[in-house]
């Protein structure tokens, strides 16, 4: 078990959005923040305003492509893609309900949800392709790998894998009720969906198995692989789930447990690293920030405390990192990046 280390304010710089806070993306040199209300903002990684756009309608989803050329962003109504360099509108189109955005690997193609459907965009948001309905609203949207062949798509009572090149759908993963949430591990080999009533179901796309995890108190709809593939985290209350997914997967082993928010977990994010110990950032509803470092002896059934935390009492509503560079956004529209000492 590890101890943590509390930061009462802890933070490098900050920002004003002017409205709550619902997505973050960092990478290198790129920082986009979006807002509930439709503002997107990019700045240097230092704090600095360099773009302000808009969508024109509530933002339900925000996704910048892997170069870092493109941002997508999606609404109630709208969907748009904009150039990052000057900030111009690429493309711009009506959308029923796109709460979803995923972009491939190689930045060459943009899966998007417009209502039951899954739509195929270019990179300059030209429209490419169609999927049939799904049984309801599109709730997750992942690549299965890399190359960009195949898209999960999650939705009530299951996960369908559609291969838009060949217009087809290759599989249907059934599951119980309503799907909240999708992660696919980098391999392709395993699907898992958070679910409304509280569990997690996943899939082994080697043999078709599947599997169920129960007990949360909450449902789950925050759920992310780390880059290795090893490990999966989710969210549930108060406390942070991670999933042994090497060798055989989760079955029958249990979650190692991180301890340590005082309330609910609203988002969460892992770092971009090779390294064994990879690094999760968490936020929650009372304003907790906290880090969190797996080990490479850590193990399934360990509960292990933040090796830091940052109490800024503004509840979080998105989280980023890049190596030991966290950046938060909040309910009251402040964007904080974190020192982390």
């Amino acid at each position: 078990m590890t101890t943590s280390h509390v930061a009462a304010h802890s933070t490098a710089w900050h920002l004003d959005l002017g409205e709550p806070v619902m997505g973050i993306h960092l990478q290198d040199n790129v920082l986009a923040i979006g807002g509930t209300e439709g503002a997107i903002v990019m700045a240097d990684t230092d704090g600095a305003k360099r773009l302000r756009m808009t969508l024109g309608d509530f933002l339900l989803a925000m996704a910048v492509s892997p170069d870092g050329t493109r941002l997508a962003a999606g609404g109630s109504d709208r969907f748009a893609v904009f150039d990052l360099v000057d900030g111009s509108v690429l493309a711009e189109r009506p959308i029923r309900w796109c709460g979803c955005l995923a972009w491939a690997a190689h930045s060459r193609d943009l899966a998007a949800s417009d209502g039951r459907s899954v739509q195929l965009f270019t990179r300059d948001g030209r429209l490419r392709w169609t999927s049939p309905p799904m049984p309801s609203t599109v709730a997750g949207l992942a690549w299965m790998r890399a190359d960009g062949r195949r898209v999960a798509a999650a939705a009530y009572r299951g996960v369908t894998i559609l291969e838009p090149g060949t217009d087809r759908i290759v599989e249907v993963l059934d599951a119980p009720g309503a799907i909240a949430g999708l992660a696919v591990a980098p391999t392709g080999r395993w699907v898992v969906g958070g679910s409304q009533d509280a569990t997690l179901h996943g899939w082994n796309m080697r043999d078709r198995s599947d599997f169920r995890m129960s007990g949360f108190p909450t449902r789950v709809s925050r759920l992310a692989f780390e880059s290795s593939g090893r490990w999966m985290a989710c969210d549930g209350g108060d406390t942070l789930s991670c999933w042994d997914f090497s060798g055989p997967g989760p079955i029958g082993r249990e979650a190692l447990l991180a301890e340590g928010h005082r309330g609910q977990v609203t988002a969460l994010a892992w770092a971009p690293t090779d390294r064994k110990d990879p690094l999760l950032v968490s936020g929650d509803d009372a304003g907790e920030v906290a880090l969190w470092r797996l080990r490479p002896n850590s193990s399934p059934g360990q509960r292990i405390r933040p090796m830091w935390i940052n109490r800024t009492d503004d509840p979080v509503g998105a989280v980023a990192v890049r190596g030991e560079r966290i950046v938060t956004g909040h309910r009251s529209g402040a964007v904080r990046a974190h020192s982390v000492r």
